[in-house]
């Protein structure tokens, strides 16, 4: 396949920034829904008297929760600045996640996104891009890079749909840089002085039915949501959103603490884009977790993270870093 068929638009934005036309709103219903969906059941999530406890007035999203705003970022990219790719052909090949402080409820959040590189290789085009999100005071909250595998148009594919509203975003200058302070008076479960390299963490398997997926297009998509998984062909999990999010949710349920993550990576196995789920029966993920890293001053540890289904891996590697508060029993 001639590379041509790359969109030039895409090859043209390296370099540049661009801030999303639209804040996005993080609405109380959207967290629990996108909770119930990856499995995400620490009361902070549900209850705000459990998120006081924690030291938030509002609830507390899980760790992946931004996934949902970069999906709408995605969506307007392709909807205004590169329309020669198609949303649904889009899968992602690695993900980092920096968290400076969970979402809450009642955040609007701005998303200025960096258009790191472009590169093409038949058939497909890898498109590098750097995402920031700042809260209604101007702090920056989290940011997330993401290589995003697309593939580009067959011949005789018909042309990608025309943008569908005039080009609202602005061109930014330059990315925020003010970073959240993170909150100090969250407890874990695990003594981080018993803690030592090399530890399991107790593994865990995840059975996923085609409901579920029903269940994760809702906070993904929102009013958009048309869609309903299983009702015909096979349903398909993408492990850029779906799986990582449920192995974001294995570490802090073992940490017993929702806010623990700060930093996430994930580089997905080679040919591993999606995880079939059967309409009469369902599928499993089983996660396993090691202590490869500890920094005894900073109280945080680095986790490497394996999930493996239907006997295939599906991260080639992924890790989280970990911050640990006072140990407390429960």
């Amino acid at each position: 396949m001639d590379s041509t068929l790359s969109d030039p638009a895409a090859r043209a934005r390296v370099g540049r920034s661009y801030r999303c036309a639209k804040p996005f709103s993080v609405e109380r219903a959207r967290i629990k829904e996108f909770a119930r969906a990856v499995r995400a059941f620490h009361p902070a999530h549900w209850h705000e008297t459990a998120a006081a406890r924690l030291g938030f007035d509002a609830i507390v999203a899980p760790p992946t929760f931004a996934a949902v705003v970069w999906k709408q970022m995605r969506r307007e990219i392709l909807e205004t600045l590169i329309t020669g790719y198609d949303l649904d052909r889009i899968v992602h090949v690695d993900q980092t996640l920096d968290i400076g402080r969970p979402l809450l409820a009642g955040d609007v959040l701005t998303c200025d996104v960096h258009f790191e590189s472009f590169r093409h290789f038949d058939p497909f085009d890898v498109i590098t891009m750097t995402g920031v999100l700042t809260d209604q005071d101007g702090t920056l909250v989290q940011s997330g890079s993401m290589a995003l595998l697309a593939h580009t148009r067959d011949p005789g594919h018909p042309p990608a749909r025309p943008p569908t509203a005039p080009y609202a975003g602005i061109d930014s200058a330059h990315l925020p840089c003010r970073p959240a302070r993170r909150h100090e008076m969250a407890c874990t479960e695990v003594d981080f002085d018993r803690l030592a390299t090399g530890a399991e963490v107790p593994p865990r398997t995840v059975t996923i039915a085609a409901q579920d997926l029903t269940w994760y297009t809702q906070p993904m998509d929102g009013p958009r949501s048309e869609r309903i998984i299983g009702a015909g062909g096979v349903p398909a999990i993408t492990p850029g959103a779906l799986a990582l999010a449920l192995a974001a949710e294995y570490v802090t349920s073992w940490t017993d603490d929702p806010t623990s993550i700060t930093k996430y990576r994930a580089e997905f196995a080679n040919q591993v884009h999606y995880l079939a789920v059967p309409r009469t029966r369902d599928a499993e993920i089983e996660f396993r977790g090691r202590i490869i890293a500890c920094d005894r001053r900073r109280r945080t540890a680095t986790v490497s993270i394996d999930a493996k289904s239907q006997g295939r891996k599906i991260f080639g590697y992924a890790s989280a870093d970990v911050r640990f508060g006072p140990h407390v029993s429960r």
